[in-house]
């Protein structure tokens, strides 16, 4: 008896194994393919080099004669043709010649044969007709002026579409001066450590990678966004008295970062420094590369109980089976 029990324990204590492996296998899974997102794809590699279409039709013929390229001789029908496209050349060429230096002869007898006062003439109708087609230089100022503050009109009121303010966790927060941030440009590419974080989080990561072949830099001072009524508004960061993080120091440090070729480097936001509201519809942690913002977007949710949900659908699936 003692020993059928031992063995019932042990084969509960292996199925809980093997549902957790899979929750481990999963999450591994996503990790993997976040860290190859850095990796480009296919398409951009291809874009770096691409063969010649004289290069790709050599390799053909290389290939459908294995390695032994076949000599072309020429025919009579191609030399013949080749003859006489070249005579045809040189003949088009005596011709143009020939209406050239007549042209050339007819311009130069027309010249002598007219008077000096003929030319001046001419040459005064011609100056008074660029001197009408002229236009001010006040009205040409006048109408740039215009055009600038009708352009600056059209931005106001594009603008004007969010207002410059939104009430956030009890206070006022000024809209972000740019709305559409790009997470990747270039060989540039920013994302957070986890799209979804949990609202008992205390901190997230901000991966910034450089997969160009020089040296970039970027601020450690991360923007923190939130979208509200179809608008980016920037979350002000709280006093630092008094707020230290788990590494002990208070705050976090602003520097400029120069970050190598083919490397990247982790920053991390610690959310006690802000007045989060986990039921807004997003965030965004805004890093500026080079003086260029990238945006990463994440959102809070309570993976506990999806946690709890995927375990109850996994053991159901179990039993069934």
């Amino acid at each position: 008896m003692r020993e059928d029990k031992r063995k019932d324990g042990k084969e509960q204590k292996t199925s809980g194994e093997v549902q957790q492996e899979e929750l481990l296998a999963n999450a591994f899974q996503a990790c993997m393919e976040e860290q190859l997102s850095f990796i480009p794809p296919e398409r951009e590699i291809s874009r770096m080099h691409t063969f010649s279409p004289g290069f790709n039709a050599a390799m053909e013929e290389l290939c459908r004669t294995k390695g032994k390229l076949k000599k072309h001789e020429m025919t009579r029908r191609e030399f013949v043709f080749g003859f006489n496209r070249i005579a045809a050349c040189i003949l088009l060429m005596f011709v143009v010649g020939g209406v050239c230096v007549g042209g050339y002869l007819l311009s130069e007898h027309s010249l002598t044969g007219a008077g000096s006062s003929g030319l001046a003439e001419s040459t005064a109708e011609s100056t008074e007709e660029t001197a009408d087609l002229a236009v001010p230089e006040e009205e040409t100022t006048a109408a740039q002026d215009s055009t600038a503050s009708g352009g600056q009109d059209a931005n106001s009121g594009a603008d004007a579409e969010f207002p410059a303010e939104k009430e956030f966790m009890g206070s006022m927060i000024p809209l972000a001066e740019e709305q559409s941030i790009p997470s990747q440009a270039g060989n540039v590419k920013t994302l957070v450590s986890s799209p979804v974080l949990d609202r008992a989080a205390e901190s997230f990561k901000v991966t910034i990678g450089n997969l160009s072949e020089t040296a970039v830099s970027y601020s450690t001072g991360v923007e923190l966004q939130v979208y509200l009524d179809g608008a980016w508004y920037v979350v002000p960061e709280k006093q630092r008295e008094g707020l230290d993080g788990a590494d002990g120091s208070s705050g976090r440090s602003e520097g400029i970062v120069e970050l190598e070729p083919g490397m990247a480097q982790d920053e991390e936001i610690w959310l006690a420094n802000y007045d989060l509201d986990f039921e807004a519809e997003k965030y965004r942690a805004v890093v500026y590369v080079d003086g260029k913002p990238f945006g990463s977007e994440f959102w809070f949710e309570d993976l506990e109980e999806g946690l709890e949900e995927a375990l109850e659908s996994t053991l159901d699936n179990t039993e069934r089976q």
